[in-house]
């Protein structure tokens, strides 16, 4: 259930406020095109589908290392710190929560940096990956809540193995949307605004998707997701 919480995190942090109204203007960075340029030329879809995964794989691959790294880091902790380092995460999983519910105002996740005005259109598949890689960077302060809290169960996975795949489901949650989008053109504008019109909706959900997995961490019963454990 554990992969269910990473994808699912990955999804809302795909929806947040900071990220989802700039998607077609990414999607005309990454594939060259517009989605409006995408129905006049519908064969361009398919064409645009290898830079669409190069630039998942660019966004996917820091976090699987990021995810390794931190399960890395807890494996040489002792069973007593493990258990309370779970119990303090968790507290401040519970504030992330607070602040996507809207009752705390935490300035750093309303930022982000915008790499994309750095990068031109047409560029090969490799400039695409970077700038997967890039983009996951700027984006980092406005999904560090949904990140933060992928990377604490990644941290009490019981191999690195297990630390870096919840993070490539988590980026799969993040990115997949993606090529999705780009494969579906303008039709995928009504869904952009769907989800737009329901933010507040969003949001309420992400904090207590967060709470939820806060207070499993405060109490000790993360093995109801992670039965591993």
């Amino acid at each position: 259930m554990d992969i269910w919480f990473a994808f699912v995190a990955g999804f809302l942090s795909f929806a947040s406020a900071c990220i989802l109204p700039l998607i077609p203007s990414y999607i005309a960075v990454i594939t060259g095109v517009t989605l409006t340029e995408l129905d006049e030329a519908p064969a361009q879809r398919f064409k645009i589908l290898p830079r669409s995964i190069a630039f998942v794989i660019g966004l996917v691959f820091p976090l699987i290392i990021i995810g390794m790294g931190a399960t890395t880091v807890g494996s040489f902790f002792t069973p007593a710190v493990s258990t309370f380092l779970s119990q303090f995460f968790g507290f401040i999983v519970i504030i992330f929560g607070l602040y996507l519910l809207g009752l705390l105002n935490i300035q750093m996740f309303q930022r982000e940096i915008r790499f994309h005005r750095f990068f031109k259109r047409k560029g090969g598949l490799f400039s695409v990956v970077v700038m997967g890689m890039a983009f996951g960077f700027g984006w980092t302060p406005c999904i560090g809540p949904m990140l933060s809290s992928i990377l604490i169960l990644a941290a009490d996975s019981t191999t690195f193995w297990q630390g870096g795949g919840l993070l490539f489901v988590y980026g799969m949650g993040l990115g997949l949307p993606f090529i999705l989008i780009g494969l579906a053109g303008s039709a995928s504008l009504n869904f952009l605004k769907f989800l737009q019109k329901h933010m507040k909706i969003i949001s309420i959900a992400s904090g207590i998707f967060l709470i939820v997995l806060g207070l499993l961490l405060v109490t000790g019963n993360m093995a109801y997701i992670t039965p591993s454990i």
